[in-house]
């Protein structure tokens, strides 16, 4: 359901947007933006070259993903993937602001030990950080719940949406207001997209099991789609509004 993502910067004249140069003519891009995001599963891009590190989604991750929710999620599964141990204290720094780091305990004692503050202050600066982190995230999800209303518009009638979002309230309450996704998140309590795919508490009792007509595609393309919004966070912003 979820994979990480990559952050690619273009190359004028073999130098790296952002790397090797830090600002550059339109015309040089050819048409490209500067940086783009891509999933990991999809190949680089011709002309561009991947930059991905914890440091280079902190600086232009904010500037090219659709929210905030998106960079958390790529600097996490990289501070998971790399280890607590096996970070730089910078990017323990930046673990910490993305609340994206192993556990309380560990964040307080290296703020202590490495930074130097006192044990109030450490567990004040932690709790600081994650209020940030979690009022930021609950920006982007709220968003993408938007966004993801025009998903299921597409996919049933207009009278089933309803009943759907009548079914799933409470879960998009925990989605919205707690950033609670779901089991495969690390969540303690099942969430939409458990529903969505009919796992954990809503075994046989999710959305597929509604038996709703769909107007276009599968469900497994319905389930993609709205993955792809709730989970990714890619969805088209509308500009006019």
């Amino acid at each position: 359901m979820a994979d990480n993502k990559k952050i690619l910067a273009y190359q004028i004249s073999g130098q790296t947007c952002g790397i090797d140069i830090n600002t550059w003519y339109e015309k040089d891009l050819n048409g490209n933006e500067p940086f783009k995001i891509i999933k990991s599963v999809v190949p680089v891009s011709t002309g561009y070259v991947d930059i991905s590190s914890i440091e280079n989604w902190d600086k232009y991750g904010s500037g090219v993903a659709n929210d905030y929710a998106v960079t958390k999620f790529a600097i996490k599964t990289m501070a998971d993937n790399i280890g607590w141990t096996g970070l730089t204290n910078d990017e323990k720094d930046l673990a910490i602001c993305y609340y994206s780091y192993p556990d309380s305990t560990t964040a307080v004692i290296y703020l202590m030990t490495t930074r130097g503050m006192s044990q109030p202050e450490a567990v004040q600066y932690l709790t600081m950080c994650w209020h940030k982190h979690h009022l930021q995230n609950i920006v982007a999800f709220r968003e993408r719940w938007n966004y993801a209303k025009l998903t299921v518009l597409t996919y049933i009638a207009r009278l089933d949406g309803e009943d759907l979002f009548n079914t799933v309230k409470p879960l998009i309450d925990l989605y919205v207001e707690v950033g609670i996704v779901g089991r495969d998140f690390d969540d303690n309590d099942d969430g939409i997209i458990d529903y969505v795919y009919s796992q954990y508490g809503f075994i046989d009792n999710g959305l597929e099991e509604n038996d709703y007509t769909l107007l276009i595609g599968t469900w497994e393309d319905f389930k993609t789609d709205l993955n792809n919004v709730l989970i990714w966070g890619d969805y088209i912003k509308y500009d006019n509004i």
